[in-house]
């Protein structure tokens, strides 16, 4: 079996654990998404005061409520933190960080 073929195979049973960098507006809810339908997943952002927030079962994020983020994070299938080398173990990774254009319409990729 080819390394793409295992991987979706990994996906198609929800047996993959799924990265997510930026955990803000975009971020979280796609986080809370993936764990909610089976999938382990860690979240990376580089603002401890959100990581400690999510690690405590707290949502800052108006469209995800806190009784659907601790349930996630109590049974460990979500989990948060600042320090990019506990990514080394995902199968995917999906960056949701800002690109705001500069003045001259170019995308800022500066936080990616």
């Amino acid at each position: 079996m080819s390394v793409k073929d295992a991987l979706l195979d990994k996906i198609a049973q929800h047996d993959a654990t799924v990265g997510v960098v930026g955990l803000g507006y975009v971020g979280l809810p796609l986080a809370v998404a993936f764990a909610q339908v089976g999938f382990d997943v860690i979240g990376l952002d580089v603002s401890e005061r959100k990581v400690a927030a999510i690690n405590s079962g707290v949502s800052y994020v108006g469209d995800i409520p806190t009784a659907d983020l601790q349930p996630l994070v109590n049974s460990g299938k979500l989990v948060a933190t600042t320090d990019y080398a506990r990514l080394r173990v995902v199968d995917a990774i999906i960056i949701c960080v800002p690109t705001p254009l500069r003045k001259t319409k170019d995308p800022d990729m500066s936080y990616v």
